[in-house]
């Protein structure tokens, strides 16, 4: 992914090197998008969504936000006077920099309190009261700010300036008389932002700030002797109002290390700026990767209602819809915003690996035309690399390298080959796969928390073997997967990379689960179906009832499984699970889950029906002959797949002696039979 926004601040004078306003700027060429065909397409998706309310589930809980650590330890002193700052102003009276402790409903912008002054809070024409503050030395207007000086006889040498706009204190600058080291400086309020994560923003005139967002302080940095890179000295302390632009920045950065520091700052951005799509942005990025596709959608739509200017937005919202099986509407929604890709080659490679899945998981499958859209993809890629990109775009690029793969191989294992050897050129893919994936774990910084990008490639692989189960490399890729999520899951830190780790491990165990059971290993089918169950189920606990379905199909998948050992005590209870849930959502599915719930529900069916529990092999049947009604409106469901569930529900209906439901099932059966 490309981040969405870089900062930079306009600088009020030349002693003033950061004001107090701030705005985004895009690190991309932006493509202007048609405005009639993105308008249609948004008022479209705006009609499918409804008035539903964004909830939060990523991760496997709510957590405050706040967290975090330390990134970086604290610089060696790089000089300055025999003294430490803090031993030279420590006479000033009242000196305290903190942030108030408001709970989230008085949680306003704010900045840190300096000399009783609290930007944002604080009345410009109230400085007159402050004892320290009462008598500038000189006033200005700069650019519509009132900009105050003042000097103190403590430190005759430094001035402090005061910014105003519409008589509120926006920020407030200690210019020190000479450069002191960024160790010294961070003394000053050592107990304020020792466990505060900063960020280095850059602005228009080649400084650097090193900010504490949640405390709005920042030292503005001495420009170092290698050009773009600062020093660790501080030429000015800024105490400014709290910014949503510095949160959702260190959020993208977060993006490439810590998910769930991305999910909170973006939470914090929100809380100062409740219209910043960037915010959603993120958030949907974070919901996307623990499978949470309502609140991903929901979230990237909220974005584009904003700014609808963003191809990038568009991409995720297109990325979110084909991952949670909405292929035509995100076709459609394709279509409508396609031509604004075409002047970038990220968008542009971005837009075909996209294409791509789509044709994978439509309907109708292309699987010709799934390959052909991700080769072009990575032929452009290689263009894109001649180009030696460096930090984010490569990894942006490695990331739709790997994705590209990975469908292509998808593609390739579930074609119908003239040549059947030829299917098993998929593990070719996998395996170019895995050498991307060791780059992107290798590109990586120290600090990342993310799990290895090596676990999206097991992932794929199962599903790959899931074409061919008698593979070799089922149980390599099986083991693997086990593994690394075991291995990653007990050191981690990072709650929502956790979740989303289990989601992928726990789909990829369950496919696992479906290889064997084909095998007629029942034993290690029920052990990773115990396994992959137990990953589905954590995640998916605080999420809606729909987006529950993959546990769902877990339970049904098992308990065939363990009926399939004669416990039939056991699998048949993990049938009620699944009947109880999915009795939930009838009519909420999306046409291609329906598919997927309606063809097992109906072999659990026959399976209650076998034991005995007549009442509910009826019942159950009913439901899933409604998802696969649902499933067959769109195409995911044929004429001949209705026909052994309608022929069974007449059976079902003459044996329960109701012959109103076994006339009518038995011509409809009729309508739909193989010819």
């Amino acid at each position: 992914m490309i981040p969405i926004a870089r900062m930079k601040n306009i600088p009020i004078t030349s002693r003033l090197f950061f004001g107090a306003v701030l705005f985004c700027v895009y690190a991309v060429t932006i493509v202007p998008i048609t405005k009639s065909s993105v308008s249609s397409a948004v008022a479209q998706e705006a009609a499918n969504l409804g008035a539903n309310p964004i909830v939060q589930t990523s991760g496997q809980a709510p957590v405050a936000s706040e967290s975090g650590k330390t990134l970086s330890k604290t610089k060696a002193n790089a000089g300055g006077k025999k003294n430490s700052l803090v031993d030279e102003i420590e006479d000033w009276p009242q000196l305290n920099v903190r942030a108030d402790n408001a709970d989230a409903s008085g949680h306003k912008p704010h900045g840190a309190k300096f000399l009783e002054v609290m930007p944002g809070v604080t009345k410009f024409s109230d400085l007159s009261k402050n004892p320290i503050l009462k008598e500038p030395v000189a006033t200005e207007k700069v650019d519509g700010y009132d900009v105050a000086t003042f000097q103190t006889p403590t430190l005759p040498d430094t001035t402090i300036q005061v910014v105003g706009a519409n008589d509120v204190v926006e920020a407030i600058m200690i210019n020190l008389a000479e450069p002191r080291s960024e160790s010294d400086a961070r003394k000053v309020f050592e107990s304020e932002i020792k466990d505060v994560r900063p960020i280095w923003a850059p602005d228009e005139v080649g400084n650097f700030r090193e900010v504490f967002p949640e405390k709005g302080v920042a030292f503005v940095l001495e420009k170092g002797e290698k050009p773009g890179l600062p020093s660790n000295r501080v030429i000015q302390i800024v105490a400014e109002t709290v910014k949503c632009e510095y949160f959702i920045m260190r959020a993208e950065q977060d993006l490439q290390t810590n998910y769930t520091y991305a999910r909170d700052d973006a939470e914090h951005a929100l809380l100062h700026d409740a219209n910043a799509p960037g915010a959603y942005w993120i958030l949907a990025q974070t919901n996307l990767a623990v499978g949470d596709f309502t609140n991903a959608r929901r979230h990237i739509f909220k974005a584009i209602k904003l700014n609808d200017s963003l191809p990038q937005f568009h991409l995720t919202y297109i990325d979110a819809l084909i991952q949670s099986g909405e292929v035509d509407s995100a076709l459609r929604y394709m279509d409508a915003v396609r031509d604004s890709f075409v002047e970038h080659p990220l968008f542009s490679i971005e837009a075909l690996t996209l294409d791509s899945l789509l044709r994978l998981g439509a309907a109708e499958p292309n699987y010709d035309g799934a390959i052909s859209q991700g080769q072009r993809a990575l032929k452009m890629l290689q263009s894109l690399y001649e180009s030696k990109p460096q930090g984010e775009v490569y990894m942006a690029a490695k990331k739709l390298e790997l994705r590209a793969n990975l469908s292509i191989a998808k593609a390739v294992a579930r074609k119908k080959w003239k040549n059947p050897t030829d299917q098993e050129k998929a593990f070719e893919w996998l395996a170019s796969a895995t050498d991307i994936a060791k780059e992107i774990d290798a590109a990586r910084p120290e600090s990342s928390q993310l799990p290895s990008a090596q676990i999206d490639v097991y992932e794929a692989a199962v599903n790959v073997c899931l074409e061919m189960p008698d593979a070799q490399q089922v149980d390599n890729y099986v083991q693997k997967a086990r593994v690394a999520a075991e291995l990653y899951l007990r050191k981690t830190l990072d709650e929502v990379s956790a979740a989303s780790t289990r989601w992928k491990v726990g789909n990829a165990l369950v496919a696992a689960s479906r290889i064997y059971e084909a095998r007629e290993d029942y034993k290690q089918a029920s052990t990773l179906g115990v396994k992959g169950l137990e990953y589905l189920q954590v995640v998916t606990e605080y999420r809606p009832l729909s987006e529950r379905t993959p546990a769902a199909l877990a339970q049904l998948q098992l308990g065939s499984i363990l009926i399939e050992q004669g416990k039939d005590a056991e699998g048949l209870a993990y049938f009620d699970k699944a009947n109880a849930l999915l009795a939930q959502v009838e009519g909420q599915l999306k046409s291609r889950d329906a598919a997927l719930v309606g063809v097992p529900l109906a072999t659990v069916a026959s399976t209650y029906w076998k034991k005995g529990k007549k009442e509910e092999g009826v019942a159950t049947l009913k439901r899933a002959v409604a998802f696969l009604e649902k499933a067959h409106e769109s195409g995911f469901v044929k004429d001949e797949n209705l026909y052994v569930p309608y022929s069974n529900l007449a059976t079902m209906s003459r044996g329960l002696k109701n012959t109103a439901d076994a006339a009518k099932y038995k011509k409809l059966a009729d309508q739909v039979s193989p010819k």
